[in-house]
């Protein structure tokens, strides 16, 4: 973990937010000398009573105070609210007594109102005391464009809307970014990966009107594409490669990673996308793929543990489906109302648990399960190459079972009295084809040869005795089960099955005729075997026939159900359609209904955070009454109402946003919109910050030329800290090799409870929850890392044969290839000087230590090259991780 978390919470005042400056008036209670300023309640009043009165006097019974609740306004207005009235509203009265006892909030409470809060909040009661739906529970509509001034810097409807905000605050945009700025800020914003060289000169040079937009469609058609969003998408699914919890045993859940992939490249219109991974598998005549895309529900961790409770765990599941269904696709913490009323939003318990309903119901799901066991429902998803395999595999040891079926029947086994099984009686024993003698006191002996065990018996109670006195029998266990049965408790069918495998495995008379048809049965079952291991599977949604009933649960405990609840959506939105069914298909049709008000603005807002570094709404995970008001909220409805009229396209949209001139603004910090605008929600210029922990990686393994950029397929495991699971008993890490070391990070092994090291130190997620944004801290461990991992390390190895092989001979040449290669764009004059000061210091440190250097560039190829050779790759090496670990290389300007 991080040692120093210098994460900003970009939190804005309520002023700030609405905009509004406030005049502190706050006097006597005549009406008359209050300002008559108009007071919004959404932007500016309820987020206000939220945050210091709705603990004691909101939606929740249980922790309601006094029988006061002002979340709702009959029941505000009825009790402590006099509208137009300030003198006889009791709530003014207690937010300004100089009484502590009286006063509100309570002193212990540790909340104050500021002398312009509580003037706030007197102009609105004596402005009526208007209440109004809370902004993002009202359906989005289409706002006009605003007319504004200058418009030739509006591209398009975006840049307006940006615009008529920036010049409300008087405030002017940024200039446009140079070209080598955008091709590098579009690459790695668009596929997650830095432009090369010649990409930049073949941008910077297209003179052509449409050059940009060419290069974004480029970029958009990308088959990294696909990889760039999925990162994001996988925090919020939790994806990973193991179940969690203490045992965190692995499990097979890359195809729905791949899955993932394919539809952002797709394409695939986010209605659609959203549909099959809610219900992929209720969908008429569901294919493989929207089978698979159901596993989104199956990435919930799982307990393994032994005294774990099946019922307990079953529960757990189904709750945290319900909130990262909620947080991922309404933007709201439905979660907080699983042991009580929601403290904030108009959500009850009831209503939770009515939402809970619709994913309790999994068929075939364990609750609770011993280590290393599959996880049902789960899909094999064989190629067809596979499938034609395993087919002929299973055919033919179908055909060989019933011939083997019918031979045994035909095979006469003496009948023996039960009497004589007994361990006093001499029986005689034939193993390896030879007779010898077996009963109490003898030795089993053929001249010399001392078998180790029988294997053939010429009668089958002297073959019971035996597996049943032996240490450690190797019968199946069904099998070992009968023989360890009296004769007589034995049923007829017992008696049969015991008296078939006798024949055909341990009986001397028969055991040419079987050895054959025994040995084609091995070698066809682990010819099967090893075509089930090579299958990949994944875990997926398969609904019970029959559902499970769901109860509202008494603080959130399982075992203290209360009233029974069926399948159905909070009041406080739109209902679900009559003609649509109470299961996940009709939630799913539901959510992406057009009159859902929550879908459409969650989903623009996590793309436009994509973009800006923090979304219109900045509290990207929580779209309710404790979250941030829009900083453009007529701007986001118009996104809203666009990605439903285009048709739901991801691409589309994305092109709308990188196509405006708001996007395409430096990045450069400006002492004037700051001091106005210290967190540019006004946008008057792009922002700047750090890429992601896989980004990161992915920059270094690109420039250096060792990145593997296949797509898809099984997890790998790159390298990590030497002894970082000597501590983890069971644990291992099966280091790849080859190509598979330099794989894109989207596609390491993903362990929940242990996080790949590199990862977690830059702020990747464990993904035991959904997490909507990930934190950016900045740390001196992080600096550890890309000038110490073994994968920085030989990045730069590998950058710097690049920097010797490909680029010109001289110094300056070579330095500005590195440069360009690394940054995009040509060093300045201080910035080669700089460079030339370290590699001619480098240099000389490794001429005079030639082991040193030797062991920086160690590595086969390294050990037969002359001194010379090694000392330039190591000074290069060396230049190759400065250039590696600027900040500007670890950033997306």
């Amino acid at each position: 973990m991080p040692l120093l978390n210098v994460r900003i919470e970009r939190m804005f005042s309520i002023s700030v937010i609405a905009g509004v400056m406030l005049a502190a008036h706050s006097q006597s209670g005549r009406a008359g000398s209050v300002d008559t300023t108009k007071v919004d309640f959404s932007r500016q009043i309820r987020p206000l009573l939220s945050d210091r009165c709705f603990r004691c006097h909101g939606p929740d019974d249980d922790s309601r105070e006094g029988d006061l609740r002002l979340d709702q306004r009959t029941a505000a207005h009825q009790s402590a609210i006099v509208a137009g009235n300030i003198q006889d509203s009791e709530l003014i009265r207690r937010i300004t007594t100089d009484d502590p006892e009286q006063r509100m909030p309570p002193v212990d409470s540790k909340l104050e109102l500021s002398p312009e809060e509580a003037d706030l909040l007197t102009r609105w009661v004596a402005q009526g005391a208007n209440y109004t739906v809370h902004w993002s529970y009202e359906q989005p509509r289409r706002p006009a464009v605003p007319q504004t001034r200058k418009n030739i810097w509006a591209r398009n409807e975006i840049d307006a809307f940006v615009l008529a905000r920036l010049q409300a605050a008087r405030l002017e945009h940024s200039s446009v970014a140079d070209r080598v700025t955008l091709i590098r800020r579009l690459s790695l914003d668009l596929t997650g990966l830095p432009p090369s060289i010649q990409e930049v000169e073949q941008f910077v040079n297209d003179r052509r009107t449409k050059a940009y937009e060419k290069l974004v469609d480029r970029l958009l058609a990308s088959q990294h594409y696909g990889e760039r969003m999925a990162q994001d998408w996988l925090d919020l699914a939790r994806f990973g490669d193991t179940n969690g919890y203490e045992n965190d045993s692995d499990r097979s859940m890359w195809p729905y990673r791949d899955w993932v992939i394919n539809a952002f490249n797709t394409n695939m219109p986010f209605d659609r996308f959203t549909i099959e991974q809610i219900a992929g598998d209720l969908l008429p005549d569901a294919d493989t793929s929207q089978k698979t895309a159901s596993g989104f529900n199956r990435n919930t961790t799982y307990n393994e543990e032994g005294g774990a409770d099946a019922e307990e765990f079953m529960v757990v599941y189904a709750v945290e489906r319900a909130s990262t269904t909620s947080t991922v696709f309404l933007g709201l913490t439905l979660g907080c109302a699983q042991c009580h009323e929601h403290k904030y939003d108009p959500i009850s318990q009831e209503e939770f648990y009515q939402f809970y309903a619709f994913f309790n119901s999994v068929d075939g799901e364990l609750g609770a399960t011993g280590h290393d066991i599959p996880l049902p429902p789960i899909l094999s998803l064989a190629t067809s190459r596979q499938a034609a395999a395993l087919e002929r595999v299973t055919t033919e040891l179908d055909e060989l079972e019933t011939r083997i079926k019918s031979e045994v029947a035909q095979v006469v086994v003496p009948a023996v009295a039960h009497q004589t099984n007994s361990p006093e009686t001499d029986q005689t024993v034939v193993s390896d084809s030879r007779e010898v003698a077996a009963g109490p006191g003898n030795a089993a002996k053929t001249g010399n040869t001392v078998p180790s065990e029988p294997t053939h018996f010429r009668t089958q109670l002297v073959w019971e005795q035996f597996e049943r006195t032996r240490e450690e029998s190797k019968l199946p266990k069904e099998i070992l089960k009968l023989v360890q049965l009296k004769a007589t408790d034995r049923d007829d069918e017992q008696q049969m099955q015991l008296r078939d495998y006798f024949v055909q495995y341990a009986y001397a008379s028969t055991k040419d005729r079987f050895k054959p048809f025994n040995k084609r049965e091995t070698e066809l079952t682990g010819e099967k075997k090893e075509l089930d291991r090579e299958i990949p599977t994944t875990m997926v949604m398969v609904e019970m026939e029959e559902r499970r009933p769901a109860f509202v649960l008494v603080r959130g405990d399982f075992q203290t159900p209360a009233e029974k609840v069926t399948p159905n959506v909070p009041s406080v939105f739109p209902p679900m359609p009559s003609d649509q069914p109470r299961t996940r298909l009709g939630l799913a049709y539901w959510l992406t209904d057009p009159d859902n008000p929550l879908v459409a603005r969650v989903a623009v807002n996590r793309l436009w955070g994509q973009f800006f570094g923090a979304g219109l709404v900045r509290t990207m995970d929580d779209f309710g009454v404790r979250g941030e008001f829009p900083s453009h909220p007529e701007l986001l409805d118009w996104l809203a109402t666009e990605f439903v009229r285009t048709g739901w396209d991801v691409k589309g949209l994305q092109k709308k946003i990188v196509m405006s001139s708001t996007y395409r603004q430096l990045s450069r910090w400006r002492a004037d919109a700051a001091a106005v605008d210290s967190y540019n929600a006004l946008l008057a210029r792009q922002s700047r910050f750090r890429l992601s922990a896989e980004g990161i990686r992915d920059v270094a393994l690109t420039v250096s030329g060792l990145l593997n950029d296949e797509i898809g397929g099984p997890s790998v495991y790159p390298y990590q800290p030497e002894g970082y699971y000597s501590d983890k008993g069971r644990w291992t890490w099966p280091q790849s090799e080859g190509d598979d070391l330099y794989r894109r990070g989207l596609y390491t092994f993903w362990r929940r409870t242990t996080t790949y090291p590199t990862f977690r130190i830059f702020d990747a997620p464990s993904r035991e929850v959904c997490t909507v944004s990930r934190p950016r801290t900045n740390t001196p461990l992080q600096a550890l890392v890309t000038l110490n991992d073994p994968t920085f390390v030989e990045a730069a190895r590998g950058f710097a044969n690049q920097i010797l092989s490909t680029s010109g001979l001289s110094l300056d040449d070579r330095l500005i290839f590195a440069f360009r290669s690394t940054l995009s764009r040509f060093p300045n004059n201080d910035e080669l000087q700089t460079l030339h000061k370290i590699h001619n210091e480098q240099l000389a440190v490794f001429r005079a230590d030639n082991a040193a250097a030797a062991a920086l560039v160690e590595r086969e190829d390294a050990a037969g090259a002359d001194d010379d050779s090694v000392i330039m790759l190591a000074t290069w090496t060396t230049i190759a991780n400065v250039l590696l670990n600027l900040d500007e290389t670890l950033t997306r300007e």
